[in-house]
């Protein structure tokens, strides 16, 4: 057991950056140190993804809590990965993590076990009442249902929205609405959603986005945003487009309030989604500043989850590297930026995680500090 001096970087508290004089974090796994970091390093009280797959048995395109955290992810929230017939099992697993996991319940009673599913239950085949059921046993570990839309048709589509509306009337939850694929217009898709529910993917430009026939952002959007739908990037291989995002949404002002990453096996550590530390370096790259980014990830997140993380039990440090990125979409477009930033030292739960030693750093062990 030891402390760990931080001294120098930028820390996040509040809304923003400050200087960092020097932080104390007692450790339980390890040795005295004092680390001395300079500008380029951030310390910030872990990150948070607010959209993403974990995996649990069952779920094999997931990716585990343990990749999660050796990237500097403290909580994460599971978008639908399981529905009914598995929920209850996986978050008995994830109540065991080290890490603070909450989710979605898929209204498909299979959720994403089957990806790519051929054949996704029908609307009339789901049970209204499991539905309900699962969720007013879940606590407030299930904030609500997702739904999935774009795998059959448009009557599909349609149906599972209005499944998922009655379970969220009768349990008092939210709902998450995958956008990418949808055959509904946005139109139609958003006079089903109330404030306070979260339409995921809706910078992508396949079918079912939310330009107009004049590509700006549809007139019934930005209304519902206006009153209180929540936009989550929810990155992911496939459903992110600059064009949508830079030349029409950010034009208009319609900015994200959760920034994720949607990580799945095949994406993890590869690019456009590779890890938390990499969506928000695109992010600031492709023009939100790094306090919207930062308080987007940290502020909004935890309190959407209801979680408070603080620097007594956990610190996670990121080095800027300024050297020139790619950063593509979905579409093959690619936006150059200058930031990426890495992360170097992990403490979680008071659990020395990864050190990385840097030209920048200057890491010494001591003698007992007193």
């Amino acid at each position: 057991m030891g402390t760990w001096r931080l001294h120098g970087g930028l820390i996040w508290q509040g809304d923003t950056f400050k200087e960092n004089n020097y932080l104390d974090i007692e450790v339980t796994n390890a040795e005295d140190r004092e680390i001395h970091l300079s500008e380029s390093h951030l310390l910030v009280p872990g990150l948070i993804d607010f959209h993403c797959h974990i995996w649990a048995p069952g779920a094999p395109v997931s990716v585990t809590d343990t990749e999660y955290i050796s990237s500097g992810v403290v909580a994460s929230v599971d978008a639908g990965t399981f529905g009914y017939d598995g929920w209850e099992n996986a978050d008995r697993l994830w109540q065991n993590s080290p890490m603070e996991i909450r989710s979605w319940l898929s209204v498909l009673p299979e959720g994403l076990t089957i990806h790519p599913n051929p054949n996704p239950t029908k609307p009339e085949n789901i049970s209204l009442e499991r539905l309900v059921e699962t969720a007013s046993n879940a606590g407030d570990r299930l904030y609500g249902f997702k739904v999935r839309l774009g795998q059959v048709d448009a009557k599909t589509d349609r149906g599972l929205l209005n499944i998922a509306r009655a379970a969220a009337e009768k349990s008092g939850l939210k709902i998450m609405v995958h956008l990418t694929g949808s055959g509904l217009s946005i139109d139609e898709v958003v006079e089903i959603l109330r404030p306070g529910d979260v339409l995921t993917h809706p910078y992508h430009a396949q079918r079912g986005h939310v330009l107009d026939e004049y590509g700006k952002v549809s007139t019934s959007f930005k209304d519902a945003v206006e009153k209180g739908l929540l936009l989550d990037v929810g990155q992911g291989s496939k459903h992110f487009a600059w064009k949508v995002f830079q030349q029409a949404a950010l034009s208009e002002g319609i900015k994200p309030h959760f920034i994720s990453s949607d990580i799945v096996r095949n994406t993890w550590k590869k690019p456009p989604v590779s890890d938390m530390s990499y969506i928000i370096s695109r992010f600031i790259a492709g023009g939100l500043s790094r306090d919207e980014v930062f308080a987007s990830v940290l502020n909004t997140t935890s309190q959407f989850m209801n979680l408070k993380f603080d620097y007594v039990n956990h610190v996670l440090v990121l080095q800027a590297d300024h050297s020139e990125v790619q950063y593509s979409d979905s579409e093959g477009d690619i936006i150059t930026g200058h930031i990426r930033y890495n992360p170097s030292i992990h403490i979680n739960h008071r659990r020395v995680v990864f050190t990385h030693s840097t030209k920048e750093d200057c890491i010494r062990k001591i003698l007992k500090m007193t």
